[in-house]
């Protein structure tokens, strides 16, 4: 028997008949809509949905996909996630579906919903609870509609979603680690974009300081009794200047931290206050949201009596830096015509005094910048190598995620060979990358598409985030194939736009390619023939899982000899330890496959409704009057069987 890749931790339990444990579809119900008064009672293994057109039987899949929360997405396709989800409303109207299922370990549940809302979920005892079947992984299924089975041949998302529903634990905890040491890159990348930004800021005007030591150096009395007292009068004037201001900074700092965190206590409660609206008290739930609303009054009164705690502290200190700022003046007003007095006493030095004084202010400020140029340096050092790590561990995740992949990859190739072979390299998808990069270079001037496509194929998008931060023009043009003023022009662009750690953490998809040994050759299942791209991805679809199986039209472009020779004998094996659900037209998957159950829908134009249910032999009469070449097959039943 085919078995499900990745599969250990079903087959590490047994059900009591034997079987692996697996999740069940126990029945579906609908009142109003179009199928309104339908209930169909699913079985373990086979159940085939057939009838004309116009009946339901692809509303009872589409049904049961919205009810689960499996719509489509519609950043994989539009068009068709708008076509079922017309399709359900059209359908479904003002009415509302029932869907009963059990999980692999045994439990109940009962989901209701109509269209519009969300699911709601009752336990087996009938009581409403707070669990959603999809997203907290309570239930899944394998769902495809019509000519969906095609479109996974052709597209590398699709494959790619395919195989990971094969490691699917496994591999959503990976790319949760992924997403957010994703963001943990883009805030340090946007910490490290700040810091450069003022790193040039520094840059360009810490330079100054020799000029201004040089010209202040010049201007120096290096003669006379008074040289020294006038030197030291000069320096100590431009340093009160910077005394008064870093007072002055500590008030304005200490008078903003007081109103912000009252503001900020004034926000927690607005916040509180307006989560919990009006009305709440006298609904049904009232005594819930009472003893809420005391929790967080008990909360907000935390902020608030530590506003006027925080504001008497600020104020004494204020108080303390008013006395120090009083003192302080007294002590410069002293030191300011001691200066005077000193520099009276020289004719030259009252000729320059004002420029000097300037000059030394100005060599001051510098020298500060000059500090402060300092720690940011050693800042963007550490921060570069926390950056450098985080990209580490970035690489690492990925290379877990693709591992994961590879295995489900090399097993259902072990499974499905020598016919289909799946295989998967790493970060061979770089559309998202060529994508980003357009994008980015939309205004640089520069006729972009060829010079992209090169820099793509030989500059990895972590090293260019790194070339663009350090202005390295040189080693873009060399790495990448490019002329040096096109990498200065895409550089400078770059720096520009502020978006870098989009390059970082653009997602470099791993690339499968699923294909079909056709003579002696594998041929690419995008490029097989509508027949034959079906031909190697039910297949895949059939081998064994937990979920349950639901396929509109499985045989659709296949002819019935396939049908017979892969699909029937696969699915003769695989339901005995995986609950199916096909709507079909080919009389070989329900009479060959020997369906459990059979529906047999019918329609009066106005309303859809199951006219007859059973087994195989019990819907004899009509599997043959609505199947193409329904007789033919109960024949060829009864040439293989006997009966």
């Amino acid at each position: 028997m085919n078995e499900l890749p990745g599969g250990d931790a079903a087959a590490s339990e047994n059900d009591h008949d034997g079987r692996r444990p697996h999740h069940r579809i126990l029945n579906l119900e609908v009142a109003g809509g179009f199928l309104d008064g339908t209930r169909l009672e699913f079985t373990d293994g086979l159940n085939c949905i057939i009838g004309g057109r116009g009946t339901g039987k692809t509303t009872v899949l589409e049904f049961i996909r919205y009810i689960l929360g499996m719509m489509p997405d519609p950043a994989d396709s539009r068009p068709r996630a708008k076509a079922i989800e017309g399709h359900v409303r059209g359908n479904l109207g003002s009415g509302t579906i029932y869907l009963d299922v059990e999980t692999k370990h045994g439990t109940r549940y009962r989901a209701e919903r109509p269209w519009g809302d969300d699911v709601q979920v009752l336990d087996s005892d009938g009581d409403p609870i707070p669990v959603s079947l999809d997203r907290d992984l309570v239930f899944k299924a394998d769902i495809y509609s019509q000519n969906e089975i095609e479109e996974i041949a052709t597209n590398p998302r699709f494959q790619l979603s395919l195989i990971d529903k094969f490691a699917e634990e496994a591999i959503r905890a990976a790319s949760a680690e992924i997403q957010k040491a994703k963001r943990a890159i883009q805030q340090s990348a946007t910490d490290l974009r700040h810091l450069d930004q003022r790193i040039r800021e520094l840059q360009d005007v810490v330079p100054e300081i020799e000029v201004v030591g040089k010209r202040l150096q010049e201007m120096q009395v290096v003669e006379g009794a008074d040289a020294q007292l006038i030197n030291a009068a000069h320096a100590h004037k431009a340093l009160r200047t910077r005394e008064t201001e870093a007072v002055t900074d500590l008030r304005r700092a200490v008078g903003t931290a007081g109103a912000s965190f009252r503001r900020f206590a004034d926000s927690v409660a607005e916040d509180c206050a307006s989560a919990i609206a009006d009305g709440f008290r006298e609904g049904p739930n009232g005594d819930l949201f009472e003893e809420m609303e005391t929790a967080v009054e008990e909360f907000v009164s935390v902020f608030r009596d530590a506003v006027p705690k925080v504001e008497s502290r600020c104020s004494a200190l204020t108080s303390r830096l008013d006395d120090v700022a009083q003192r302080l003046a007294a002590a410069h007003a002293r030191q300011e015509q001691q200066y005077r007095e000193v520099i009276a006493r020289s004719a030259q030095e009252q000729q320059r005094a004002a420029e000097r004084a300037k000059l030394q202010q100005r060599h001051l400020a510098l020298t500060k910048a000059r500090h402060e140029l300092d720690g940011l340096r050693q800042k963007r050092k550490a921060l570069e190598a926390s950056h450098r790590q985080m990209n580490t561990k970035l690489s690492e995740l990925r290379d877990r995620r693709f591992g994961l992949r590879k295995e489900v990859a090399e097993r259902l190739s072990a499974a499905l060979g020598p016919t289909i072979r799946v295989s998967i390299t790493q970060s061979g998808d770089r559309s998202g990358y060529e994508d980003l990069l357009k994008d980015m270079l939309k205004g640089s001037g520069l006729q972009y598409n060829r010079i992209v496509a090169r820099l793509v194929e030989s500059v990895s998008p972590e090293e260019l985030s790194r070339i663009v931060r350090k202005g390295d023009a040189a080693r873009l043009a060399e790495d990448g194939g490019i002329a040096e003023d096109q990498a200065l022009r895409i550089v400078t662009h770059l720096q520009d736009g502020d978006d870098t750690a989009r390059l970082e953490t653009i997602d470099l998809e791993d690339e499968p390619l699923i294909a079909l040994k056709d003579g002696a050759d594998f041929k690419n299942s995008a490029d097989l023939s509508t027949g034959q791209r079906c031909t190697v991805i039910l297949p895949i679809l059939l081998l064994e899982s937990e979920r349950p199986l639901l396929i509109d039209q499985p045989e659709d472009n296949l002819d019935n000899a396939f049908v017979y020779h892969a699909i029937v004998k696969s699915l003769r094996e695989v339901k005995a330890s995986r609950q199916l659900i096909f709507v079909t037209h080919n009389p070989n998957i329900p009479v060959l496959g020997e369906a459990e159950r059979v529906f047999v829908f019918t329609s009066d134009g106005r309303r859809g409704a199951v006219s007859h249910v059973g087994t195989v032999d019990a819907v004899k009469e009509q599997i043959e009057h609505l199947l193409e070449g329904g007789k033919e097959a109960f024949v060829l039943r009864m040439q293989k069987y006997g009966h």
